[in-house]
């Protein structure tokens, strides 16, 4: 099932929360299940930080062995049941999966983007994926779901457009990014904007920065993961033949081959907008930055799940955003555990997520 797309801000331009604008936007967009007579069964599923718009991916699909970001989770009878629910998922605007980025044609210059592409926020975002649902005539969703950077979407969403929303389930994501998150944001792009191929984010023409893509992603895969996992998974056994400075235990393989590995589907740029992104993600930017106020626009049920171990959204984060949900007068439900995953749990152990999706569904 070829991924969809549409073109957005024809005819009006998108003004950015932080300024600058963006005309004639491309989203790519999956949908999967039946939409219903009355409309009342429409989920949107926001993806995390480097995912796409397509969760599940037809096993039948002729000559693809590829599967979805979410391909344990999906299907009829599942948890995200595409017997029950019709589920939209796009690929978010600053990405690299077909929805405008930086890697795209700027239509002023008939050339990439780049540098001259603008900075965008989480707002920003949700504004695009409401546009589309606009041209899509869903005019009210049965829920938003989404986990890490796609749960901060689903959370923006229930605040903006709180008449549109009656239920938000969001994995393992708080309401703000720490200290110490934002620090290793920091060192990732330092490690993209130093990388001697980045040409100021102007390297289309030429070699990307690919050695500075592959270091921050291989950072990024340590917040990813627990401690536990990686002792579990390697320990300290070495490679048979070891490299002094380079892959000497096989935990720095495996870091190495995930950095190289994401060379082949990410860009450099919309990683450093969608970690920025990321990073400034505040839910009451667009309300005097009064935290109360905002949270107080949430009509919908909500659902917030924490890993007790996450190395990225750590309890305490979570702990605080629970108790700001619940001060504003939010329908909260609260659910925590450990699991050796830590923060990537939401994305490969189905068997912990099951029920607590299934209920936040309901």
């Amino acid at each position: 099932m070829a991924v969809k797309s549409v073109r957005l801000f024809t005819d009006n331009s998108l003004n950015l929360l932080l300024g600058g604008q963006l005309k004639y936007i491309d989203i790519a967009y999956q949908t999967y299940g039946c939409l219903n007579a009355e409309k009342s069964n429409a989920v949107l599923i926001c993806h995390a930080l480097t995912g796409d718009a397509e969760p599940y991916i037809e096993p039948q699909q002729a000559g693809s062995e590829q599967k979805g970001w979410w391909q344990n989770f999906m299907g009829a009878g599942l948890a995200l049941d595409t017997d029950r629910y019709f589920f939209i998922c796009s690929n978010v605007l600053g990405g690299c999966k077909g929805s405008t980025g930086p890697s795209s044609i700027n239509p002023s210059t008939n050339k990439p983007y780049g540098s001259q592409f603008p900075a965008i926020t989480i707002q920003d975002i949700v504004k695009v994926e409401k546009a589309l649902l606009d041209e899509l005539q869903i005019p009210h969703l049965h829920a938003v779901i989404g986990g890490s950077f796609g749960g901060m979407q689903a959370t923006q969403w229930a605040v903006d457009y709180p008449d549109r929303v009656a239920r938000v389930v969001n994995l393992c994501s708080s309401l703000y990014f720490s200290a110490e998150a934002i620090g290793f944001n920091h060192v990732m792009r330092q490690a993209i904007v130093t990388d001697p191929n980045f040409n100021n984010g102007d390297y289309y023409a030429d070699k990307a920065p690919e050695q500075g893509l592959a270091v921050a992603r291989m950072l990024g895969m340590l917040t990813y993961r627990t401690d536990i996992q990686l002792n579990k998974a390697f320990g300290r056994a070495q490679k048979q033949s070891p490299d002094y400075f380079g892959d000497y235990f096989q935990v720095e393989s495996y870091l190495s081959y995930q950095g190289k590995k994401f060379l082949d589907r990410f860009d450099a740029n919309s990683y450093l907008h969608l970690t920025r992104a990321l990073d400034l993600y505040d839910p009451a930017m667009n309300y005097n930055n009064d935290i109360k106020k905002a949270l107080s626009r949430i009509k919908a049920r909500y659902t917030l799940v924490a890993v007790a171990n996450d190395q990225l959204f750590k309890a305490p984060d979570m702990h605080k955003s629970k108790q700001l949900l619940q001060e504003t007068g939010v329908r909260l439900d609260y659910h925590e555990f450990y699991s050796d995953f830590g923060h990537d749990a939401f994305l490969v152990e189905y068997e912990l997520f099951e029920s607590m999706i299934r209920k936040g569904l309901l």
